[in-house]
């Protein structure tokens, strides 16, 4: 729940309700009630991985597309449990060649649990790269969460921490959360190596459906998400296309608050 002025509520549920495809309508309605009687909620904001196709029941059910959404609308999907060289073949030549450079170039990666080490790395890719990123706090937050399910895995070279990726793993799910390159080394390709070891520790844990975590919006004219989307393209995959974010009201006479506060607040939180 996410708190609005005067007290009023907004219900999030993201990537979920979890039930099949064709019972999301009756889902989120029967969602929407269930919190109509708990009083002063205003709306119901869901984001399922459910297929664009279910707009249409979607809309007869009374469910509209929002117009802010805070999980990726798109995203790139790999099967870690495929054979290395099957994975390697599916990928551009110029990844392999780059994945093959860094290896030779002496590019080491590990997991570690030392959250500090990889949020003094992910602050020099914001500084770089001018975005903002969660404390140390949060990511703490997030290991206690996870538990286990929590990876971090860093790349360095001659002792120089180079990149960092965070995953989170549920049973056969994994999904890349946050991550970078320094900047150094350019020549030495070190974040293709990154990802390719973090493919494969997946695999090891029996990961058969792994989550890149996002892709451009169509028709996106952002360079410099372009780049990073032809980056992830690179490693192969099947590209996802998800319904969106998807809002309701639940209480009619406060809903009006969500859509004149409670959007901008959340699409400012998005970014």
């Amino acid at each position: 729940m996410k708190t609005l002025p005067l007290g009023i509520t907004l219900a999030y549920c993201p990537r979920g309700p979890l039930v099949a495809d064709e019972a999301l309508p009756d889902a989120i309605v029967a969602l929407r009630r269930a919190l109509g009687r708990a009083g002063r909620c205003a709306a119901l904001l869901c984001d399922p991985e459910a297929p664009p196709s279910l707009r249409g029941p979607l809309a007869r059910a009374g469910v509209a597309v929002a117009l802010v959404h805070v999980q990726p609308g798109r995203t790139l999907i790999l099967d870690p449990s495929r054979e290395p060289e099957e994975l390697l073949g599916a990928m551009r030549k110029k990844t392999r060649q780059y994945i093959h450079k860094a290896e030779r170039a002496g590019v080491a990666t590990e997991e570690t649990t030392d959250l500090a080490r990889f949020h003094r790395l992910l602050r020099v890719v914001g500084e770089r790269d001018g975005f903002a990123i969660h404390s140390l706090a949060y990511l703490e937050r997030l290991r206690d969460g996870l538990g286990d399910g929590l990876h971090t895995l860093m790349a360095t070279v001659g002792g120089e921490d180079v990149g960092g990726l965070m995953l989170a793993r549920m049973r056969d799910r994994a999904w890349e959360l946050y991550g970078g390159w320094s900047g150094t080394h350019a020549e030495d390709r070190p974040f293709y190596l990154l990802k390719w070891r973090a493919l494969q520790r997946m695999r090891q844990l029996g990961v058969t459906r792994y989550d890149m975590w996002g892709l451009t919006e169509r028709g996106s004219e952002d360079d410099a998400l372009a780049g990073v989307e032809q980056f992830k393209l690179g490693f192969g995959g099947e590209v996802v296309e998800f319904v969106g974010a998807l809002e309701t009201p639940v209480d009619r006479a406060l809903f009006p608050l969500w859509q004149l506060v409670g959007r901008s607040r959340l699409a400012r939180a998005a970014t």
